[in-house]
């Protein structure tokens, strides 16, 4: 199983958390693989990280992207250039790597994933969690009548298929062509360029902010995967889930680690 993530240093602990919540609910760790895009992480965040990843028997890689490749690109007051880097992951891992699970670091996984990682994707470029609030951006970035939206936060990537259809050098070249289109940034470029190439995932997979406040339309009782979307985060604010991440943040032991 290869899963990438990305963080700078004002996300490592909530990314050691993630680490955490999903490592620790999962039935098997051995043969578990984690990629880190680097956001110019501190040593001591990179020792804590890999201390994390070890203690499950798990490997963790570093990995490093050119920040140069996204000058004119915009970024956001809380969501930074790091966003960007899920874009290059099929040119971040080896060549004979043809699946990867991307997943953000601000949320916790509370289930076994195997079921996740296991899930055909094939005939598509990926699989994915539709939107709280697709309906919106849909008509925001111009898709095709009967298309949907999904959130890049959580993506289960079938890699062949992306370098064979050259998939990043199509939404780098969407994003320097529609430069207003950034609301979500990559997001919005993802969804342009793949609108018709990705499976729906069920909304366990990537429950987010949106689909709680949504929840007469997402009912469900445990999500396998919980994601703090918005500005208010389980550590800024009285966010539903906070029980959930503070849960981790123990187990974590991060706030011990010299």
């Amino acid at each position: 199983m290869h899963i990438v993530t990305a963080a700078d240093n004002n996300y490592a602990k909530h990314l050691g958390v993630m680490l955490t919540s999903l490592l620790i609910n999962q039935k098997e760790t051995i043969g578990i693989s984690i990629y880190i895009i680097d956001g110019n992480l501190s040593d001591i965040n990179k020792e804590k990280l890999t201390k994390i990843v070890e203690r499950f028997q798990s490997s963790v890689n570093f990995l490093t992207v050119d920040d140069t490749i996204f000058k004119s690109f915009n970024e956001r007051k809380r969501i930074s250039k790091e966003a960007y880097y899920r874009i290059m992951i099929p040119k971040l891992l080896s060549e004979d790597i043809n699946k990867a699970l991307y997943l953000d670091c601000d949320l916790v996984v509370t289930k076994d994933i195997s079921p996740l990682w296991t899930t055909d994707i094939e005939d598509f470029h990926l699989g994915a969690v539709e939107s709280s609030v697709y309906k919106k951006l849909i008509n925001y970035i111009s898709l095709p009548a009967g298309s949907s939206y999904f959130n890049s936060g959580v993506f289960l990537l079938n890699l062949d298929k992306w370098r064979k259809d050259n998939i990043t050098e199509k939404i780098l070249q969407y994003k320097e062509e529609n430069p207003d289109k950034d609301r979500f940034l990559d997001q919005d470029a993802l969804n342009a360029v793949l609108y018709d190439k990705w499976l729906k995932l069920h909304y366990t997979w990537n429950y987010t902010t949106g689909h709680w406040k949504r929840r007469k339309s997402y009912p469900i009782s445990t999500p396998a995967i919980i994601h703090f979307t918005t500005r208010k985060k389980p550590w800024n604010s009285n966010h539903p889930f906070k029980k959930e991440y503070y849960k981790y943040v123990s187990i974590s032991d991060w706030n011990k680690m010299d």
